[in-house]
């Protein structure tokens, strides 16, 4: 009976041990993971996409968040720093920097835009007097020393996406002059994709787009305009100065 007691309180904390010890790995790694390679400056945006007129104001959300434990946080000035993102991703136009007193806006973006200011981790930036050419992708990136984040905003305007009716089809520089004229400016591949996919609009006619392919929108499939299913089509990108078709366009509500 001793033997058997004894057994049994042996075997109860050889138990004990090893579910101690491997509660104690499982914690140490835990914090370990949050320690050494967690995100010691953290960029987030409110929302990723923001909707607004031309001529309008518009603020772009953006705000970061810093570990205070972090080894060297606060030591550093944070750099702020805006730009706008090509549609191929490839290249990125200054929009606008601030370092603690220094502030500059570039180009175009002079005198209309400033951060928001709304408390000390909001890096939100305000765009006034809205023009057809502030539509696009904007990046927000914060770097304090050796740490940075980013987040990305879309920008869209407020307007109507149409089919330009013109006596004759177009080469791609035609079709951006054509949509000028009409007091527009040729449609992006995002533009074509919501009027397909929100508005339902459906058009059996090719039209260069601001990237340089050439799409349409098919919503009510039938034949000869893809027969099997609602999509947008895509025809390719054609050569710009010798291919001839129509163009899509959007203007900007005022």
């Amino acid at each position: 009976m001793m033997k058997s007691l004894l057994l049994l309180v042996l075997i109860s904390i050889c138990w004990a041990d090893h579910h101690s010890d491997n509660y104690t790995l499982d914690h140490d790694r835990v914090i370990h993971i949050q320690a050494e390679n967690g995100p010691r400056l953290l960029v987030e945006a409110e929302q990723t996409k923001v909707f607004s007129h031309r001529g309008g104001n518009v603020t772009l959300p953006c705000k970061f968040y810093r570990d205070p434990t972090a080894f060297g946080s606060g030591t550093h000035k944070i750099r702020i720093k805006w730009t706008k993102l090509t549609s191929d991703y490839l290249k990125e136009v200054d929009v606008f920097v601030s370092m603690g007193y220094h502030k500059k806006a570039y180009a175009g973006y002079q005198g209309r835009v400033f951060l928001k200011g709304g408390s000390d981790n909001d890096a939100s930036l305000v765009i006034a007097d809205l023009t057809l050419e502030d539509y696009g992708r904007y990046k927000c990136e914060v770097i304090e020393g050796l740490e940075d984040d980013t987040a990305v905003v879309a920008l869209d305007l407020q307007g109507r996406f149409y089919y330009l009716i013109h006596p004759t089809k177009l080469t791609y520089d035609e079709a951006v002059q054509a949509c000028l004229n009409d007091g527009a400016q040729i449609a992006k591949v995002g533009q074509i994709f919501a009027a397909w996919k929100l508005l339902g609009y459906d058009r059996c006619d090719a039209g260069w787009l601001a990237d340089g392919s050439v799409r349409y929108p098919i919503s009510r499939p039938r034949r000869r305009c893809s027969p099997t299913e609602a999509a947008v089509r895509f025809v390719g990108f054609p050569d710009k100065n010798h291919k001839l078709y129509g163009v899509y366009c959007f203007r900007a509500y005022n």
